[in-house]
């Protein structure tokens, strides 16, 4: 190859390397909610909804009612919300109020 070419071809190769998908611009989350896979803002919307992350997987929802299920499975799991109802902060433990550790009369917690 002359030089020209070797550099042609040099500059294509590097534009469609730069072009293609890298794995850190792949979508992390795999979740299928009634055989529609969800965009970012729709995982946001759902994660809002169940209080919690919602986990990658294959999963069906009655947008009537909340109830939803593993798809697949006619079996109800629950209702997207019932994470809301247990006061649970988004990592499933219980905040520092609801463990009596926020304000606490012991010492410890005032610096002495």
């Amino acid at each position: 190859m002359n030089m020209v070419k070797m550099a042609l071809f040099t500059g294509l190769t590097a534009l469609m390397l730069s072009l293609a998908p890298s794995p850190a611009r792949a979508q992390l989350r795999w979740v299928v909610v009634n055989g529609a896979l969800q965009n970012p803002m729709q995982l946001a919307m759902l994660d809002r909804y169940a209080c919690l992350v919602v986990p990658n997987g294959s999963y069906w929802l009655d947008y009537n009612t909340g109830i939803w299920g593993y798809a697949g499975s006619p079996r109800p799991m629950g209702r997207i919300g019932d994470a809301c109802n247990q006061g649970y902060s988004r990592s499933g433990r219980p905040s520092l109020s609801e463990r009596g550790l926020l304000y606490s009369s012991e010492p410890w917690g005032r610096g002495r």
